[in-house]
């Protein structure tokens, strides 16, 4: 086998790809140091396969990659090739030409290759392995070797020649078979220890057994039928679910529908609810315009009314007037007549005076019987007169009677009217006060209608809004009652089954069902420890069936609870007394492997549980640890060396024997503690269901109160709207007729006022008439006196004229006094006639003045006629438009009517809906609430299914029985019985027992193999141990012999040899070198020089190479220590090996060295950090390493 070349990719210093021919001889590689030498030889161990980069001088592997220069940047990979000539298969190989390759990559990845092909790290170690070319082998020599020799101990010098012996292979094999025994040992220990547990439950499983395939046999029969019966139960509660769920989403599309109409109703309602109250407003503004276009027309009237009294007044005034000059000219008529009978009288005072002188002319010249006769006649004329004066007298009384009359009744209509104008004052001013507050109240009223309309609104939004929460709300709580009904069927079966034990071996159900018996029975450990919800399958896969041990107080209740359940053969029992336990010591493993990484927690302290029960604890877990997975728990095992139990959190379990146990069924059943747990959690869900539930109950009565209160509220609302709307045009109405009053009191009392004018103009007539007609009586009484006076006179005359002639003188005397009274009154009556005329004169001033009076009324009444039409014209226009804002407001009125029938009618349509709604709603919920039950009906039978049998309905109704109904209920109470009779029964105990006494049987086989392989492997171990001492010794006596022969040559003279510092134990002895360069003594190596413990040890590593040739060996400087002539020597003894040799690849400084090289490479560093081959000329070199 020869070296053939080495190439470099990368690799150190060498950033460019390097290859070095070698040929046979010697190799010289020299350079300046720090070139890169060393990364040859350091390539060369790294391809051969080491994998320490300490040994490499680095700090990890990735620092053999080129790391860069200043200018160049650093490699990603390594790369080293190293060919063989194995055409003699010196190598373990069928190729004749070996290149072994490896790579390595800055991110960690390796390849290693053989010709090309990937390979394992460990193909190249068993390659090179006992070929004197590994990597702890002699083929690369450096420094440090040497040094080892010589500085090393006894003991480490061992291993030089086990070396050169090839027990490599041997000491491999020997450890391995070591690690096995004692693998062996400790599996051959567990076994022992599981055998022994296992023989202890063998026999009460045989038992238990027997009984148990008795009880199956029929178990079997009953669960084929119970499973029948729940599968047929299933299909039927399934059909009914259908026909349910398709009642149900009837029912649903008919709440949608019902949903979907009453929004619409809804939306139409509140559509006719805004058309209302358009109208209503319209309503409003044309009661107001109606309002308004009255108060126009009220002024319109109240103006007309003024018109027409100032009219009235001013026809009134004008026919006062008018009477007045009627009057006036009456006056003048009787002024003309009585100034005509003024006249009259005066021509008659004349005329009779002028017959009286005529008589008295008569009489003087008559007789005493002419003048009686003339008496006579003048007596009979006057008392004519006389009659007139005094009808006239009666007339003036009686008109004076009618005037006072008249007067006294004027006076009291006067005083009448007046009382009449200051009571119609005061209602005027009453009437005001009131219309003010009417008016007022009106505009109180308005305001407070405005705001019941907004109330109204806002209490309409908020009617809404809280229908719609409520329906929420109610959908919501129907959905609660469903999963209260849901959860209290499913917490029901749970502890249905509780409380019959169900999962309990038939002793311990007997035993806890009859509990009060036993006093000092404490329970289950399933009902004494309180089990996280993460740690449950750990701790139940842990305890598995101790989970159902007794806890009592006493040994003596254990020993009642076996007589109990002997005398009843009601089972068997495992029972744990409190004074028995023992109480285990805490093994300080336990803090050690808390730091682990994975380690949960110890069992005992991750759990709760009564400190009374702390030695149960202990008994059952106090060995056990919880890991979070598989691969953790595995390495805290091999951590604690097997000491604890360990459990993983999905139930994975290593015991303390070593013994693994783990898996997953398809169906995996429901433990005791996740009963519990499940329980516990429908029991919490429950609680929380129930009070949400409540919440929602109450948040329903709530809204249920709330809604009905603004229901309440909405209609006092509404009704106090209609009392105020109603109250509004009461007050408007009162308003108006306050208004129509004030004004028909207005008009009174300017009536009134214009009636007591006239009376005061009918007293001052009065007064003047008084006057007139007084004067007048007094003249007539004057001239009836007058008369009278002349008639006694005349009576008397004509007395005298018959008693004697003297009184005929007298009577022509008194004739002559008469015509001179006569015409003293003839005076007196011209005088009265010239008072007559002026009167009549000023009257007819008066009558002008009146007649201009009457003709300015007039104008003044045709002027107030113009503007009474127009007003007219505007009274007529107000009236036109308030009948036709009234016929529109009869026609909204009708609308409104009409339109607030609709929205009654649209009112119970939406009442009716939102009752149609609420009824299918609650049909709804009830069917919801029945699908629930089946659905929980379903489940119980889902989970009996699961938990009694571990099957799906699928697979159950793949075993069913065809027996019917009647009998398939017959054969169950039969077999119910049948079951009851036997009693509880462990049905586990068959398998239990099936697989403890094939575990047994396994493991004795396995403790029969394993004590077959403890010989095999003591055997082996001694036959290596045996054929190692031999290989030792031989080889240790040739490189003895050769070590003193090549001390020899090389010394040229003197001795060496090898001692064992035990000869008695070839196995572990030591080697001491002896030395004797010539001309000393004899001695051991460390006391030689420094020159000479060096070339002792390059001796050493000769005479090795001669017992265990290699094909080539790599020397690092191996005589760096050497003075030039031992250098000379070395060289010498190099050359003796010729071509014939093993290859010497050797790097050097030295000149005697390179003197006997047959080839020379030099190295160097031209460019900083890159190194580079060069071809050396061996001449050039020595000249200057000479100079």
């Amino acid at each position: 086998m020869q070296l053939l070349s080495l190439t470099l990719d990368g690799f150190k210093s060498f950033a460019q790809k390097t290859t070095i021919k070698f040929e046979p001889g010697m190799t010289g590689i020299v350079g300046p140091n720090g070139s890169g030498k060393s990364n040859i030889i350091e390539a060369i161990r790294w391809v051969m396969g080491e994998q320490s980069a300490h040994q490499l001088r680095g700090d990890k592997m990735a620092d053999v990659i080129f790391n860069g220069s200043s200018d160049r940047k650093p490699l990603n990979r390594a790369l080293v090739s190293i060919t063989f000539d194995n055409s003699d298969h010196y190598l373990a190989s069928d190729f004749t030409e070996l290149t072994i390759t490896r790579k390595l990559y800055r991110n960690g990845d390796s390849e290693y290759l053989v010709n090309g092909q990937e390979v394992r790290l460990k193909d190249i170690t068993d390659l090179f392995i006992d070929s004197g070319l590994g990597r702890e082998s002699f083929s690369i020599i450096s420094q440090g070797q040497i040094e080892a020799i010589f500085n090393g101990k006894p003991a480490d010098r061992r291993s030089i020649i086990e070396a050169v012996t090839g027990v490599a292979k041997y000491k491999k094999n020997k450890d391995t078979a070591e690690k096995r025994l004692s693998s062996t040992m400790d599996n051959l220990n567990r076994v022992n220890d599981i055998i022994a547990e296992l023989t202890s439950q063998l026999e009460p499983l045989a038992d238990e057994s027997a009984l148990a395939e008795d009880y199956l046999e029929q178990k079997g029969q009953y669960d084929l039928l119970d499973r029948t019966q729940t599968v047929r139960l299933y299909e039927q509660t399934s059909k009914e679910l259908t026909e349910l769920k398709t009642k149900l989403a009837n029912d649903q599309k008919l709440v949608s529908d019902y949903s979907a109409q009453l929004a619409k109703s809804t939306t139409e309602l509140n559509q006719l609810k805004q058309q209302q109250g358009n109208l209503q407003t319209n309503k409003d503004q044309l009661q107001a315009k109606i309002l308004t276009t009255t108060e126009m027309i009220g002024k319109l009237q109240n103006q007309q009314s003024v018109s027409s009294i100032k009219r009235e007044q001013q026809l009134q005034e004008r026919e006062r007037l008018a009477d007045q000059l009627q009057k006036l000219k009456q006056q003048q008529t009787e002024i003309d007549k009585k100034l005509t009978q003024a006249n009259e009288q005066v021509q008659s005072q004349k005329k009779e005076i002028a017959n009286h002188q005529e008589e008295l002319t008569a009489a003087k010249q008559m007789t005493s019987s002419q003048r009686i006769q003339h008496v006579n006649e003048e007596l009979e004329k006057l008392r004519g007169n006389q009659v007139d004066l005094m009808q006239q007298i009666t007339t003036l009384q009686n008109q004076q009677a009618f005037l006072k009359s008249n007067h006294e009744q004027t006076i009291n209509a006067q005083q009448q009217s007046n009382a009449e104008l200051q009571a119609a004052r005061e209602r005027l001013a009453k009437i005001k006060v009131q219309e003010a507050t009417a008016k007022q109240e009106a505009t109180a009223q308005q305001v407070h209608v405005t705001d019941l309309q907004g109330q109204l609104k806002g209490q309409q939004e908020k009617q809404e809004r809280i229908q719609r929460q409520h329906q929420e709300a109610q959908r919501s709580w129907y959905q609660s009652l469903g999963d209260v009904h849901s959860l209290q069927s499913r917490l029901k079966n749970y502890h249905s089954m509780q409380e019959e034990y169900s999962g309990y071996y038939q002793g311990v159900q007997n035993v806890l069902k009859q509990r009060q018996q036993f006093s000092g029975l404490d329970g289950a450990v399933n009902e004494l420890l309180d089990v996280p919800e993460k740690y449950t399958t750990a701790i139940e896969t842990v305890l598995g069936s101790q989970l159902q041990q007794l806890v009592v107080d006493h040994q003596s209740t254990a020993k009642q609870i076996i007589n109990y359940l002997v005398r009843h053969r009601a089972g068997r029992v495992t029972i744990l007394p409190l004074d028995t336990l023992k109480h285990h010591q805490t093994s300080p493993i336990f803090n050690q492997l808390q730091s682990l990484p994975g380690y949960v927690g110890r069992a005992t302290e991750l759990i709760n549980y009564d400190s009374k029960y702390d030695v149960v604890a202990q008994h059952l877990l106090g060995n056990t640890v919880i890991a979070d997975n598989l691969d953790h728990a595995t390495e805290i095992s091999r951590y604690g060396h097997h000491y604890v139990r360990i459990v993983t959190l999905d139930g994975q379990l290593i015991n303390a024997s070593g013994s693994m146990t783990g898996g997953a069924n398809r169906h995996q059943r429901i433990g005791l503690l996740s009963q519990k747990q499940l329980a516990n959690q429908l029991q919490n869900a429950l609680n929380k269901e129930q009070v949400t539930a409540k919440q929602l109950e109450k948040r329903v009565a709530q809204l249920q109160g709330t809604q009905k209160k603004i229901d309440e509220q909405l209609t006092d609302l509404q009704t106090q709207l209609h009392q105020a709307s109603e109250q509004l045009h009461s007050a408007t109405g009162q308003q108006q007729v306050l208004q129509s009053q004030r004004q028909t009191i207005e008009r009174q009392v300017s009536a009134l006022k214009f009636q007591s004018g006239q009376q005061d103009d009918q007293h001052a007539d009065y007064e003047q008439k008084v006057q007139q007609n007084t004067q007048q009586l007094k003249d007539a009484q004057q001239q009836f006196d007058a008369n009278k006076h002349r008639t006694g006179e005349l009576q008397e005359q004509i007395k005298q004229l018959q008693s004697d002639e003297s009184a005929q003188s007298q009577h022509l005397h008194q004739m002559e006094q008469w015509i001179a009274v006569a015409q003293e009154r003839l005076q007196q009556l011209k005088s009265s006639r010239h008072a007559l005329q002026q009167e009549k004169n000023s009257l007819q001033i008066n009558a002008d003045h009146l007649e201009q009076q009457i003709h300015r009324l007039n104008s003044q009444i045709n002027s107030d006629h113009a503007d009474d039409e127009s007003n007219e014209t505007a009274l007529q226009d107000a009236t036109q438009q308030l009948t036709t804002v009234k016929q529109q407001l009869v026609t909204t009125k009708e609308k409104l009517n009409s339109l607030s029938k609709q929205v009654a009618n649209a009112e119970d349509s939406h009442n009716r809906l939102r009752d149609l709604l609420a009824a299918a709603t609650n049909e709804r919920n009830q069917l919801d609430a029945q699908r629930i039950r089946h659905e929980s009906q379903l489940d119980s039978y889902l989970n009996h299914l699961s938990s009694q049998y571990s099957m799906t309905i699928g697979e159950a109704k793949d075993k069913v029985s065809d027996l019917p109904d009647d009998q398939l209920k017959i054969k169950l109470k039969l077999l119910k019985r049948g079951l009851a009779d036997l009693g509880e029964v462990n049905t586990g105990a068959i398998a239990e027992y099936k697989r403890v006494k094939e575990r047994y049987d396994f493991l004795s086989t396995q403790q029969a193999d394993l004590l077959a392989s403890r010989d095999q492997l003591n055997e082996t171990m001694a036959e290596m141990d045996e054929q190692v001492k031999a290989r030792f010794s031989e080889t240790f006596n040739k490189v003895s012999t050769a070590f003193d022969q090549t001390f020899q040559q090389i010394f040229a003279g003197g001795h060496a040899r090898l001692v064992l510092t035990d000869p008695h134990d070839i196995l572990t002895t030591g080697i001491d070198i002896m030395a004797q360069p010539p001309g000393k003594k004899n001695q051991r190596m460390s006391l030689l020089s420094g020159g000479e413990k060096a070339l002792t040890a390059i001796t050493l590593l000769f005479a090795i190479l001669k017992v265990r040739p290699v094909p080539f060996a790599i020397l690092d400087e191996p005589e760096a220590a050497l003075d030039e002539v031992n250098v000379q020597r070395f060289a010498n003894y190099l050359s003796h090996f010729g071509n014939d040799g093993p290859q010497f690849i050797v790097i050097t400084h030295r000149k005697g060295t390179m003197m006997n090289a047959n080839v020379l490479y030099g190295v160097t560093m031209q460019e900083s950090g890159v190194s580079r081959m060069v071809s050396v000329d061996v001449i050039d070199t020595l000249e200057s390493s000479n100079d």
